[in-house]
């Protein structure tokens, strides 16, 4: 099969979700390395490539992507784009994925104790609300996230929020169970 720069542009995001969902970290490396510059700026290819850098343990690395993507989603903003909830939840999405791999990696503050942390992360689930397609794909990228923390342990709250993740997801749990 030949690949084309348009079929990659439009399956990459797919391929690095899945990646990084069912932790396949040299498949992500593999899907991210194939990024050309507009493709790159894919929300889902940069959670990948940040993700890819925490695994490497590059917190450097890690918090530039974030800070990058995040100044990339603001500029993006427009009056029009923010009028109401609705025109904007995708782009408020977006901020809440980044602030929660921030929470999760310890790099907004990793003196931070890790039940607040927890605490914290299930109440942001809540503010979700009724958004399931939202809460799973928050919550892949909080396993994926968890898995490659140096700082959040497993811990009773961690194994309940993994547990809620199958209930909504079972497909997500399979890297977990095998």
């Amino acid at each position: 099969m030949q690949t084309t720069t348009s079929s990659v542009s439009r399956i990459l995001p797919f391929a690095t979700e899945a990646s990084w969902t069912t932790g396949r970290w040299q498949t992500l490396e593999k899907y991210t390395s194939l990024a050309t510059k507009d493709i790159g700026e894919d929300f889902n290819v940069s959670v990948g490539s940040a993700l890819l850098a925490l695994y490497r343990k590059d917190i450097a690395g890690f918090t530039s992507t974030l800070n990058s993507v995040r100044e990339q989603i603001a500029s993006s903003m427009s009056m029009a784009s923010s009028l109401s909830i609705g025109a904007c939840h995708d782009t408020m999405l977006k901020f809440h994925v980044l602030t929660e791999l921030e929470m999760i990696a310890g790099t907004d503050s990793p003196e931070l104790d890790h039940t607040h942390v927890i605490e914290s992360l299930n109440r942001r689930l809540a503010v979700l609300g009724a958004y399931l397609n939202d809460k799973q794909y928050l919550l892949g990228i909080r396993r994926a996230a968890l898995q490659l923390s140096p700082y959040v342990r497993p811990i009773p709250q961690i194994l309940m929020m993994l547990n809620l993740l199958a209930l909504t997801s079972p497909k997500m749990m399979l890297p977990l169970l095998g």
